[in-house]
């Protein structure tokens, strides 16, 4: 057989279009949903219309009319009717039979298009396989047809004269596509797409006949109160919200609605981004500071650069700009609540505390906003983050990094002292930025030094008492790596308390170690102190301990005092605690039935 060869030639070739396979990339990678045809022919419309604008400076009639009629077959029938500028015979061949070109390139009629009608068009394949388009010029009376198929063919031929100038997009849904397709569907979409579109358009079904964007847009009156305002929010988001932040900027309009529900920083967040009133995406990620993950923001822009896609935008110094003035414009409205109306702000925090402290340990201006608003577990009840700065002014602030280490800690301190509970999730780190960012504050963690300023030194003559058995105490719990001390306390009833070794507490690894915690030591908050059991001399069964002169019993009692203080105190005993408490019992029981230790 003879081989096919291609010979070296200075010859010139044409690239070939596999239209079926453009259709299939246009589906599988730029597009996320076949629903964007009606986006794309909606935006072609409001494109023609504004072309024609810019050629007939008195053209004020433009409107937009949506057919929608289903055949007893099940398929149905879809059209889009639009007075625009329309399109001569020799733009037809130009623009909609070749693939990239398009009508909105060159001349005056690219300034203000997003759409592209050549690519725009073709999302209609994604549907349907033939498309058939009327169109009749400005410049001219005759009217022509275009027919495009999916396998690559195109027909134009004079079409029936149009009354008007203008284009008309015609396509069938199979019984497949008029089934997803159905026109309370189309309606959604179009709604959801075009709500925003100044042009009239125009829906008629079988069923009704609406306009779609017949709706109050709030910043475009002349007044509009703050009611009406939260209105618009909940309608278009159904959701109700505690307040409101109005977003403006170069070539920006919209609000950032405050979630009246918990929400989490790591949870998706739908918004309403639009670019020149046509929806271009319900992700926030690209223009909605991160930290605003608590807002829910309908925007229009007029300066951002459309992917592809028209599904995002692309990141360029425009979308920097206008990222930075949404961020500007949230910021500045909770400065302004925390200088005018903090029961708001305060409002806010509460309901996104968690969350917000989340986004405070990394965010340094995002800390000094809200810090004194954010709520904190005291020994004093529950304080907001300035009335702990308040305190720290005239008094010592300690904070526990563990939950149980509050509980253990929250009796001895009394009323001299605020305590705060840092155990849960990003409090230990918030009251160490509060200690960075205020040198001056005593701020401290809870740590064994703190139990000695706590807790009182024992009378002279009560330490003499405890000489033969404080040493005998300290040889039985070596084994357990736990140090014994003298103290008195308040309640009397607590036998002795037991200090964890927590030193390695904020050790963090590799991979834990980025962040804001960078370069600290754990021995910055922990000081690298060991295990300690304090006896508490005001307790009767202490006291009647210290005359123990028979070492083998004092050693016992000793080790089950540990052991009961630990699990007391809810620390869990390790295997080598278990079985020497196990043992200990035992020769209590057998010292009770009168046999010797």
């Amino acid at each position: 057989m003879e081989e096919n060869r291609i010979e070296n030639t200075n010859e010139s070739y044409s690239f070939q279009v596999d239209l079926k396979g453009m259709i299939r990339l246009l589906s599988e990678n730029l597009y996320s949903s076949s629903d964007v045809f009606l986006r794309e022919l909606l935006q072609n419309s409001v494109d023609a219309l504004e072309a024609r604008r810019a050629v007939e400076e008195d053209f004020r009639d433009g409107k937009i009319e949506i057919c929608y009629h289903a055949n007893p077959d099940g398929s149905a029938v879809l059209t889009f009717s639009e007075n625009g500028i329309g399109l001569t015979c020799q733009e037809i061949h130009t623009f909609l039979s070749v693939i990239g070109q398009s009508s909105k390139r060159g001349g005056t009629r690219q300034s203000g298009f997003i759409g592209q009608f050549g690519i725009g068009l073709l999302s209609c394949f994604l549907v349907t396989d033939e498309i058939l388009v009327q169109s009749r010029s400005v410049r001219e009376e005759q009217s022509w047809q275009w027919i495009g198929r999916s396998d690559g063919t195109y027909q134009v031929t004079e079409g029936e004269k149009l009354s008007e100038p203008g284009t008309k997009v015609t396509i069938r849904l199979s019984k497949g596509m008029a089934e997803r397709y159905s026109e309370k569907w189309v309606t959604e979409l179009l709604q959801k797409y075009g709500f925003m579109l100044r042009i009239p358009v125009i829906f008629r079904g079988d069923e009704e006949c609406v306009q779609i964007n017949d709706n109050l847009i709030p910043w475009r009156q002349s007044f509009c109160s703050g009611e009406e305002i939260m209105r618009f929010g909940e309608w278009l988001f159904q959701e109700e919200f505690m307040g409101v932040v109005p977003i403006l900027g170069e070539g920006l309009r919209g609000y950032a609605y405050i979630s009246l529900r918990q929400v989490s920083a790591a949870s998706a967040v739908s918004h309403k981004i639009y670019l020149k009133d046509m929806l271009v995406t319900e992700e926030g990620k690209e223009l909605i500071p991160k930290w605003a993950f608590f807002t829910r923001c309908v925007i229009n822009a007029e300066n951002l650069t459309p992917m592809a896609s028209r599904e995002g935008f692309v990141s360029d110094q425009k979308l920097a700009k206008a990222r930075n003035a949404i961020e500007r414009c949230l910021f500045d409205y909770f400065v302004t609540l925390s200088e005018c109306d903090t029961r708001k702000l305060g409002q806010i925090t509460a309901v996104h505390n968690l969350a917000i402290k989340s986004l405070a340990v990394e965010n340094e201006r995002i800390f000094k906003l809200f810090f004194p608003f954010l709520m904190f577990h005291t020994n004093q009840g529950k304080l907001m983050g300035r009335e702990i700065v308040k305190a720290a002014a005239r008094l010592p602030v300690y904070y526990c990094v563990q939950v149980d280490d509050y509980r253990r800690a929250r009796p001895l301190v009394g009323g001299a002292r605020l305590l705060v509970n840092a155990g849960y999730t990003y409090e230990a780190k918030l009251m160490h930025l509060l200690k960075r960012a205020n040198p001056n504050l005593r701020v401290e963690v809870f740590d064994e030094t703190s139990y000695g300023e706590l807790l009182e030194e024992p009378a002279g003559h009560v330490k003499e008492e405890f000489e033969v058995i404080l040493p005998v105490a300290e040889h039985a719990l070596e084994p357990f790596r736990c140090g014994v001390a003298l103290k008195q306390f308040e309640p009397a009833e607590m036998p002795a308390l037991y200090v964890g070794d927590n030193s390695g507490f904020f050790d963090l690894g590799e991979e834990e170690g980025s962040g804001f915690l960078d370069g600290f030591s754990s021995d910055l908050f922990w000081g690298g102190y060991a295990a300690k059991l304090y006896l508490n001399v005001k307790n009767p069964m202490v006291r009647r301990l210290g005359a123990v002169r028979d070492e083998k019993m004092a050693e016992t009692m000793i080790r089950v005092l540990f052991a009961q203080t630990k699990l007391s105190e809810h620390y869990e005993l390790n295997e080598q605690e278990k079985e020497m408490l196990n043992r200990e019992l035992i020769s209590l029981m057998e010292y009770g039935l009168g046999r010797s230790l």
